[in-house]
């Protein structure tokens, strides 16, 4: 049931629901636990996870970053895995592979905040090698008043560079207003399929792959090139009279061929490089390779690209010299951050609570004897206590609590329980 609920982001609810039918179909169950019980069983396993003792070394590599922000609510996550466990992985970075380091809620956070937490962190699991995550003020002033090296996750790194060179730029600019544009004409029409994906607002130049992959079918339907495979179920899904109609609606992508073709091959090297140092890390001998891929980029804003990625580059290698092989990308933070938003996101009323321990069973390994410690172990007193000192009450308790009586202000006096309002 662990497994299902934490490595399968399967909800409490909906695994009592599968148990009790599992239960009635094949008699696995005499009685099937609630969901409240899988929810503490899954908290047990994500606070062992978060307080058992780490090997005190000097040679901790920490991915950190702030995320989840409810009202004014952010958690701060700081994972962590071994230079001498990392070196031995020929492979990107698995959730298994590391450890959670700290969790903790605040309503704000600056560099000195990061910088104490880091202190507290490094007195018990020891000296800290390098941090990699993103450039935000906060934890870059945390990093720099900890006197640990920052690496810049490479995704972030890239996507900066790219919005540098095309948030000015009056063709970019224009194509996306026409993009939109369109999205908003017909979305809700008979040709809806043809509408272009819309990017991340917060992110946007860290995922136009759909759009540049979008602009390139639409750029193949304006030239005929309905043999292309993307394109094929247009000309079986649309009758010839609305496939000429879309032809009409996309004749303006056709202005854009040039800088469709430009960010076409700026995205294909940004996705080889990035295949290269998330998979093998950032060394003398990844560098190298990242070259060769960057030399086959022909446009002059591809080679404008070249050049400052290359001396970005070089300047995390000029951080860590003495350092053969890099870690250069939090893309599991990112990753582990979405599954635990996704847990979450059924909940309008949503805000931080001890279920932000389930980060930490994301990276436990569950084994038999780690699910009987943590469940034999760990106390649900443990584990309030653990929430009342790092989060608080909740919005969502703040609310109940009002909305009780017991607290609700008149007049700057407060209500009985048995009073109305």
């Amino acid at each position: 049931m662990l497994t299902i609920t934490i490595k399968g982001s399967v909800k409490f609810r909906t695994l009592e629901k599968d148990s009790k039918i599992r239960g009635e179909i094949i008699k696995v169950y005499n009685q099937a636990p609630s969901h409240v019980t899988i929810r503490n069983w899954t908290l047990k396993v994500g606070y062992y996870e978060l307080t058992r003792q780490k090997q005190k070394t000097d040679d901790w590599i920490i991915l950190l970053d702030h995320s989840i922000q409810f009202s004014n609510e952010k958690i701060f996550v700081v994972l962590g895995i071994r230079e001498s466990d990392f070196l031995k992985l020929n492979r990107p970075l698995q959730y298994t592979d590391l450890n959670t380091l700290l969790i903790i809620n605040r309503n704000s956070w600056n560099g000195k905040l990061v910088a104490q937490e880091l202190k507290k962190l490094e007195s018990t699991i020891g000296k800290i090698k390098y941090a990699v995550g993103d450039y935000g003020s906060d934890l870059r002033n945390g990093l720099v008043l900890s006197m640990i090296p920052h690496i810049h996750d490479l995704s972030h790194l890239i996507a900066l560079i790219v919005e540098k060179m095309y948030i000015n730029d009056n063709r970019f600019i224009e194509f996306k207003s026409k993009m939109s544009d369109m999205r908003n004409k017909f979305t809700q029409t008979d040709i809806s399929a043809i509408v272009p994906p819309k990017g991340r607002k917060k992110s946007e130049y860290q995922s136009f792959d759909k759009i540049i992959k979008w602009a390139n079918a639409a750029l193949n339907l304006m030239s005929d090139k309905l043999n292309d495979p993307e394109q094929k179920h247009l000309q079986e899904y649309f009758e010839t009279k609305t496939l000429d109609r879309i032809k009409t609606e996309l004749s303006w992508i056709s202005q854009y061929s040039e800088l469709i073709t430009e960010l076409s091959e700026i995205n294909h090297s940004i996705k080889e490089v990035e295949k290269e140092l998330k998979n093998n890390g950032l060394s003398k001998l990844s560098f190298e390779k990242c070259k060769k891929i960057l030399e086959k980029l022909e446009s002059d804003n591809g080679k404008k690209f070249k050049e400052i990625l290359i001396s970005k580059i070089n300047q995390q290698i000029q951080l860590l010299p003495s350092i053969d092989t890099i870690l250069f990308s939090s893309d599991i933070l990112e990753s582990i951050f979405g599954k635990y938003k996704n847990r979450v996101s059924e909940n309008p009323m949503a805000s931080t609570t001890c279920l932000m321990l389930i980060i930490a069973a994301f990276t436990c390994n569950l084994t038999e004897e780690n699910v009987k410690q943590s469940i034999e172990n760990v106390k649900i007193a443990d584990i309030k206590k653990w929430s009342q000192e790092n989060i608080g009450n909740s919005q969502f308790k703040n609310i109940k609590i009002s909305l009780s009586g017991r607290y609700k202000k008149t007049g700057g006096t407060f209500l009985s329980k048995t009073e109305n309002f």
